[in-house]
Parts: C-alpha cells; sequence; structure tokens
C-alpha cells in the first residue's frame, strides 16, 4: 500500500517538472524571437540613418559649393569695383588739379586751404591765414568837431546847400563806439563757390561798425566767419550784398547769425 503511495508521488511529481521544463522551454523561444526582432529592428535603423546621413551629406556639399561659387563671383566683382574706384580717384586727381589753379587764388584771398576736388574740403587755416584788418577809426575829440563845426559855418554863408550834407558824417562817426567790441559768428550754409565767400567777405570789412573778419571754415558750401565791430552783426547789414535776395535767416542773436542761401 505504501508502495503504491510512494510510485503515484514520485509520477506527479515527475508530471510537474515536466509542465516546468516545458514552460521554460516555451518562454525561452519567446525571449529567442524577441532578440531576433529586435537584432532586425536596430539592422533596419542603423541602414536608414546611413542613408539619411548620407543624403544630408550631399546636400550640405552642394550648398557649400554654391557658396564658393558666390564668393568666387564677388570676389572678382569687387576686384573690378576696386579697379574703377582707383581709376576715378586717379581722374579726380588729374582733374583738381586745373581746378585748383582757378580756386586757389580767391581760397587764399580768403584765408582758406583748399583741396581737390574743391568740394570735398575748404578748412580755414587761421594760424597762416591773412587777415585783412581795418583801421581803427579815431575817436572824434572835442578840438577836432569843433574845427568840423567852423568849417561848416563858414561854408554855410557861401554854399547853403552844402551844410547839412558836411554834417551828416560827423553825427554818424560820433555815434559808433569802438571801446567795447564786439564778436559775432556768422555762419552761411549754402554758400556755392569760394568767390561768393570772398565777395561776402569783402562786404562785411567795409561795414562802418566793423574791425576785423577772420575766415574760420569753407567746407562743402558752409562758411564761417568771425566778425568784431563796435556792435553786433544783424541780417539787415547783409541788405546791400549782391546775393541779399537768396538769404533766409535760421538763427540771430548777439554771438551768432546764421543764414542760409537759396540756391538760385
Amino acid at each position: 500500500m505504501s508502495a503504491n503511495k510512494s510510485k503515484s508521488q514520485v509520477e506527479t511529481d515527475l508530471d510537474q517538472a515536466r509542465e516546468r521544463l516545458s514552460f521554460y522551454e516555451q518562454f525561452d523561444e519567446i525571449i529567442r524571437q524577441n532578440i531576433a526582432s529586435s537584432s532586425a529592428l536596430l539592422k533596419e535603423a542603423s541602414a536608414r540613418l546611413d542613408n539619411d546621413f548620407a543624403a544630408e551629406r550631399n546636400r550640405y556639399r552642394a550648398l557649400l559649393s554654391d557658396i564658393l561659387d558666390d564668393l568666387t563671383a564677388l570676389q572678382s566683382q569687387s576686384e573690378k569695383l576696386a579697379r574703377r574706384v582707383t581709376d576715378a580717384l586717379d581722374e579726380l586727381e588729374g582733374s583738381g588739379a586745373h581746378s585748383d589753379e582757378s580756386v586757389a587764388p580767391q581760397a587764399a584771398a580768403l584765408g582758406l586751404t583748399t583741396e581737390a576736388p574743391p568740394e570735398a574740403a575748404a578748412v580755414v587755416n587761421a594760424a597762416t591765414g591773412s587777415t585783412r584788418r581795418k583801421a581803427e577809426r579815431p575817436k572824434p575829440t572835442e578840438d577836432t568837431a569843433t574845427e568840423v563845426v567852423a568849417t561848416v559855418e563858414v561854408v554855410v554863408p557861401e554854399v547853403p546847400v552844402a551844410a547839412p550834407v558836411a554834417a551828416a558824417p560827423v553825427a554818424a562817426a560820433a555815434s559808433i563806439d569802438f571801446s567795447t567790441p564786439v564778436s559775432t559768428t556768422l555762419l552761411v550754409h549754402g554758400v556755392p563757390r569760394a568767390s561768393a565767400a570772398l565777395a561776402l567777405k569783402t562786404y562785411v570789412e567795409k561795414l562802418d561798425f566793423v574791425t576785423t573778419v577772420e575766415p574760420r571754415e569753407f567746407a562743402a558750401g558752409l562758411l564761417r566767419l568771425q566778425v568784431e565791430g563796435a556792435r553786433p552783426l544783424s541780417l539787415g547789414d547783409l541788405s546791400g550784398w549782391t546775393l541779399a535776395d537768396r538769404i533766409e535767416l535760421r538763427n540771430a542773436s548777439n554771438e551768432l547769425l546764421e543764414l542760409n542761401l537759396i540756391p538760385a
């Protein structure tokens, strides 16, 4: 009885072992299938990555080749442009020599130094430039005024018309006081040429209350004059200038008179 019981127990254990072995075999097969599938997927991904990398590399190679071609063409154009600029500079230097011969006398009289071409720049050489200074007006003394009045009184009986004409300059001269000079900066925009700047300087010098006119700058149509006199320079003082009809006021004060010259 016990022998049969032990034999059935052994068979039961063997059946359980067979079941477990079968399970492990099936599980091992699943693992092998998964490994094979993963290997195929990795090979496919690697092949796809290689193809993408090759395509990207070809695309960048073509792009860099196009950039190299553009740079080569740009270099050629830059060299042509540099030659054209060099030729233009040589032509300007050649023509500037002839222009300086006509502009230099006027600029020298104005106290300016010019460079070729004349439109590029004309800077005042204040240290070495010549300035025209008027002789100081002698202050009328009582004795001088008495002599003039006496002369007028003598002339009146003979030529009655001469009396008022002779008296006017005495009154005008006596009204100008040069003891406290005033400095005014005259700034004119749009001066077309050096001859016009020289004409303006000469005109201002001839004003009766002006003692000194110093040119400070003349470049690209901008003229700067430093005017000293018995009183500040005003817009009305320039009414007798040849280009007075083209003057446009920009700024006016005791120290600065800034004007525009309207183009003709």
